[in-house]
């Protein structure tokens, strides 16, 4: 354990640290108020104290006068965690400029993407800018899961799917993406990065797997692409009471050229995680982001790693973790008398859903952007997290719908009078839970029936991966290739298989109604107490 809340005893364990080892070098600089904003500590402005530093595993707080001191060895990235109060620079993407990388060597040059070039000496001095920000207690961040272009072309149907609803959100304090931000060409991250830079806001990023530099020897190196252009990947910040950790947990296989991986930490993630969790008082929010899915059963996320990090945990009694990775939308809760959380409060795991949707696949629409919904059923979109104090309300806002499309109703358009008995009605609630509870009405005919939750799939997307299934035996794709011309563009891209859905709601409604049109209504109630409707008609003809 390597976190000194005092600073006399900060620096003193630190030269302590750097003792023991001769090989590292000793940085130190100040954390300071730059009130000029040309980020140069000047004589006149004032350090910043109690603000912590860290060099990726051991964390330091500024003295009075804003000075720290941290050792390094010669491959590291020295970072300030943003306190709250105040904000770092950013740079012309309105990327956070919270860091200073320190690699004398550069990145290896079999590399296929750059990494960071070699940075020389260790400065004299190592000094963070920060600003003056008053920290609101209620304030709504926006979160990406995977936008994963493969190509400039997908980065224009982000800008024009996402992007351009989303341009003039100015109550938006800051937002991030879940990883994935592009799909193994690394070159793309600075064109994405001017795209989502066009919101006027704070960026954050996680890494994904398909970030990484797969020529990579070891896993820690596998992240130097993300580093030379997004700084450390695994930090932390801070916004009001709310301690937003941002963790690498793309285990990366330590063969130069795989592709293979595992979600968990390394030992020295696992350090940096502990020592900043011993500076946050336990009744504040504590945010784990991460690319990787906690998962209840299985090794995708390794479940010794998934353990260690419930035993991080396991004194704050107020947590949020946050994913992607898996192109579905889920809010999973981990039970103490059913996994390795140790809390009666269950812990929520929310796996956000995906801007690329199936990764931009699908047929495409009016304004020839693939109609690319997730395998799950739930519209391709983003998430809204409104924060006040250590509450949260998580939203999910379907791309190019109106704020208040919250599911999508699934029935017959058309069914015979008093035919038969098992006449379904399903109800997708993008955001729904095992929390949320589901009714519905044929209004003028019946009262409110409770809705029964299953784990199907979604009846639309099997329609669709029906179709795609179809067009693939009489190989339409094949007969496209064959005529098209230069220049054109094919009309559709195959759907993935369909997955089980976590939010879905079926009822029988049987038959028994008179001729005519009906209005079917649906009332969700959901973990937070709110309740939205949407309604559907249903044509009821003669026997």
């Amino acid at each position: 354990m390597r976190v000194f809340i005092t600073t006399t005893s900060i620096l003193f364990i630190a030269l302590c640290a750097f003792a023991q080892n001769p090989s590292q070098q000793l940085a130190k600089g100040f954390v300071f108020h730059d009130t000029n904003e040309n980020r140069i500590k000047e004589d006149a402005e004032k350090g910043i104290p109690e603000v912590a530093v860290s060099n990726g595993l051991d964390i330091v707080l500024t003295d009075e006068n804003g000075a720290y001191e941290i050792p390094v060895p010669d491959d590291a990235v020295i970072f300030v965690i943003k306190p709250r109060d105040w904000m770092t620079p950013l740079n012309e993407d309105n990327l956070p400029q919270f860091y200073y990388l320190h690699k004398p060597n550069g990145y290896p040059k079999n590399f296929r993407y750059k990494g960071v070039e070699p940075t020389g000496d260790l400065p004299d001095e190592i000094n963070f800018p920060l600003y003056p920000e008053e920290s609101a207690k209620s304030y709504k961040v926006v979160v990406f899961g995977d936008p994963q272009p493969y190509n400039i072309e997908q980065i224009d149907f982000l800008a024009d799917d996402i992007i351009s609803e989303l341009i003039g959100k100015h109550e938006l304090e800051f937002g991030i993406t879940m990883g994935d931000i592009v799909g193994d060409n690394l070159n793309l991250f600075s064109p994405i990065n001017q795209a989502v830079a066009k919101l006027g806001i704070p960026w954050y990023n996680v890494l994904g797997n398909h970030d990484i530099n797969y020529m990579a020897p070891t896993d820690k190196l596998s992240d130097e692409t993300f580093v030379s252009v997004y700084g450390p990947a695994t930090y932390a910040f801070v916004y009001g009471d709310v301690h937003f950790i941002v963790v690498d947990n793309v285990i990366h296989e330590s063969v130069a050229g795989s592709r293979r991986y595992v979600g968990g930490l390394r030992p020295d993630q696992f350090e940096f995680v502990s020592n900043y969790l011993d500076m946050v008082p336990k009744n504040h929010l504590i945010v784990l982001n991460m690319h990787i899915p906690l998962v209840q059963h299985g090794e995708s996320f390794r479940q010794s790693d998934q353990k260690k990090l419930f035993d991080l945990l396991k004194e704050f009694p107020n947590t949020l973790s946050i994913s992607a990775h898996s192109h579905v939308h889920n809010n999973g809760f981990f039970h103490q008398d059913s996994t390795d959380w140790q809390q009666a409060k269950p812990h929520h795991h929310f796996n956000v859903g995906t801007t690329s949707g199936s990764w931009w696949n699908g047929m495409r629409n009016e304004v020839d952007v693939p109609h690319t919904l997730m395998r799950d059923g739930t519209p391709n979109g983003y998430s809204f997290i409104t924060f006040n104090g250590t509450d949260y309300v998580i939203d999910w806002k379907v791309a190019g719908s109106p704020a208040g499309h919250r599911m999508n109703i699934h029935r017959p358009r058309s069914i015979v009078a008093n035919q038969l008995d098992t006449v379904l009605l399903t109800v997708n609630f993008f955001n729904g839970s095992e929390q949320s509870k589901l009714e519905y009405r044929i209004k003028g005919i019946s009262g409110w029936k409770a809705m029964e939750k299953v784990d199907k799939y979604d009846p639309y997307y099997l329609k669709i991966d029906q179709r795609w299934k179809r067009f693939k035996e009489i190989k339409l794709r094949e007969k496209w290739q064959e005529t098209f011309t230069a220049g054109e563009t094919p009309p559709g891209t195959p759907m993935p298989e369909p997955r089980i859905s976590t939010h879905l709601w079926e009822a029988s409604i049987g038959s028994d109604f008179p001729v005519g049109r009906h209005v079917i209504e649906v009332r969700a109630k959901d973990r937070y107490g709110r309740v939205f409707t949407e309604v559907s008609t249903l044509r009821v003809v003669k026997e």
